[in-house]
């Protein structure tokens, strides 16, 4: 990103944002609040944070506030924004995850919870303790070579046999991914379904650094190639991490590349944090809305609009030929991006680590 423009920006956002705070034109909503998607409140922000960015962005590009490229495809340019953040390592490790799957006895066909419990109690504590089971070896036999291999999809099959998609143990398969192969995927769109994507959001783990990368949609005629642009970003990826991917992203992503007869489809297994985070926070939080998430993981937005808001940003970018409510989608899906992140890293400490 551009620093020095981007933080000019930014402050100015800022100051004006707190000025409305202190001229009492409305009020910070609590944590426990019951929030519905779009109150009049948030509609009044957002059509000031619209005008200011309207004022301040009026005469520049993209390129002058974010790092980026036009990059060619073979069905034309699309922009691509992209960034390196510092960012802590990813807490995900192999052994936890195998350790998961090692004493989890109820993979094994015949075994409930009560069998497993009686078979720990007699001495059979992991997998490998049933090795010499008359009854079991050969079911246990064909699990440790899929551990050994890695092999991802064949248990993730065997875990979603046999438990929710919210449980730990369906969490604690990330840890067989190579982090520098996981993808965090989040898309901006015009509606539902049969709209165009007008934005997509990926952050990629690397040695040192979180690569942050959008690729916009400038004009609708642009999705094709942001399509087609995402199938090359995930083609060395292993597993997509989303929220709520598993019924809106990825399928909406595969719809559009049916509607324009591409041949692409990601294969890669989708971690859909929702799930699990209704199962850590369903006891203290009212919704389990990203925004209401972020609250709890104390994340600040500093230029934030509601998702309803997407679609008209984006008509008014169009309409006004001005990149600020366009400005306004980037960052509103970036700060989506890192949230999951953040929210990764948690779910994996309370659930995954803590629940073993």
């Amino acid at each position: 990103m551009a620093g020095l423009e981007w933080e000019e920006l930014a402050n100015k956002v800022r100051e004006e944002m707190a000025r409305r705070y202190q001229e009492g034109l409305y009020r910070p909503q609590g944590l426990f609040s019951v929030w519905p998607p779009l109150t009049t409140a948030a509609y009044d922000e957002a059509r000031h944070l619209k005008k200011i960015l309207l004022r301040e962005c009026a005469g520049r590009s993209l390129l002058d506030l974010y790092s980026g490229r036009v990059q060619a495809t073979p069905y034309g340019q699309v922009l691509v924004l992209q960034e390196r953040r510092p960012s802590p390592k990813l807490p995900l490790d192999r052994e936890t995850g195998e350790a998961w799957i090692l004493r989890t006895l109820r993979l094994l066909r015949g075994i409930g919870e009560i069998t497993e419990t009686r078979l720990k109690l007699s001495g059979y504590v992991t997998l490998r303790d049933l090795l010499s089971h008359p009854r079991w070896a050969w079911q246990v036999e064909r699990i440790l070579h899929a551990v050994e291999r890695g092999d991802l999809p064949t248990l993730s099959n065997l875990v979603s046999r046999w438990f929710p998609v919210s449980h730990p143990i369906a969490l604690a398969l990330l840890g067989f991914v190579d982090p520098e192969k996981i993808a965090f995927l989040d898309i901006e769109t015009l509606g539902l379904y049969t709209e165009a994507i007008i934005l997509i959001g990926l952050v990629k783990p690397e040695k040192e650094n979180f690569c942050v990368t959008h690729l916009v949609v400038r004009e609708i005629a642009e999705e094709l190639p942001a399509l087609v642009a995402l199938a090359e970003e995930l083609r060395d990826v292993q597993a997509l991490v989303t929220y709520n991917g598993r019924a809106f992203d990825v399928n909406f992503i595969h719809g559009r590349f049916r509607y324009y007869g591409l041949q692409h489809e990601l294969r890669q297994l989708n971690f859909d944090l929702l799930p699990f985070a209704r199962r850590y926070f369903r006891e203290f939080l009212p919704d389990c809305r990203l925004e209401t998430v972020e609250k709890a993981l104390s994340v600040e937005r500093t230029i934030n609009i509601p998702s309803a808001l997407v679609p008209e940003f984006y008509m008014d970018y169009l309409r006004e030929k001005n990149i600020g409510p366009l400005v306004a989608i980037i960052e509103h899906n970036r700060q989506d991006l890192l949230s999951l992140v953040l929210l990764l890293k948690k779910l994996w400490e309370e659930l995954v680590v803590h629940g073993l």
